[in-house]
């Protein structure tokens, strides 16, 4: 970028390119960081939600590829979930292959600065370690164009995210 007294610029052109590349650079971050910013309600969420097919083949064992993997969230803030991956509910130290399904309750929650739906198991049909209730929690993300639901199996620095898309 030329500047500041070259080419017979007398510093008012500098100072106005600057100002115009800083409101450029606002107007950028404005629009497009926006996004990821957004508060959720519950009209975002509710719906049928599926482990998406990138999910499936990378992560799940054969057994659970099969699955429905299936989520219910309906607006009377009441759940179904159908063959999800036990994982999900157990965490990879108590998990094997297997599979959850169960009802209960849901709710939008915030836990470290990210929106959560919070699940709370109140029964569970196929799959139930220990006693109800047992609570999960999935986080919610925004892409360029669809909202997703999601958690990671294991260590989140092991990026083995577990994503769930609207059906």
């Amino acid at each position: 970028m030329i500047c500041c007294g070259s080419r017979g610029d007398r510093g008012g052109g500098c100072k106005q390119r600057r100002a115009t590349f800083r409101l450029s650079l606002t107007a950028m971050l404005l629009c497009f960081g926006m996004p990821g910013c957004k508060s959720y309600d519950t009209s975002d969420v509710t719906g049928t939600w599926v482990v998406t097919t990138e999910s499936r083949q990378r992560f799940l064992s054969a057994a659970q590829q099969k699955a429905s993997a299936k989520i219910v969230l309906e607006t009377n803030q009441r759940f179904i979930a159908s063959e999800v991956p036990e994982d999900l509910l157990y965490g990879t130290t108590e998990a094997g292959a297997g599979l959850v399904t169960g009802s209960g309750v849901w709710k939008l929650a915030s836990h470290e600065g990210r929106q959560q739906v919070q699940l709370e198991f109140r029964a569970i049909t196929v799959g139930q370690r220990g006693s109800v209730p047992c609570g999960a929690q999935l986080d919610i993300s925004r892409g360029w164009s669809a909202v997703s639901l999601y958690y990671f199996q294991g260590d989140p620095d092991q990026v083995r995210r577990i994503e769930f898309e609207k059906n």
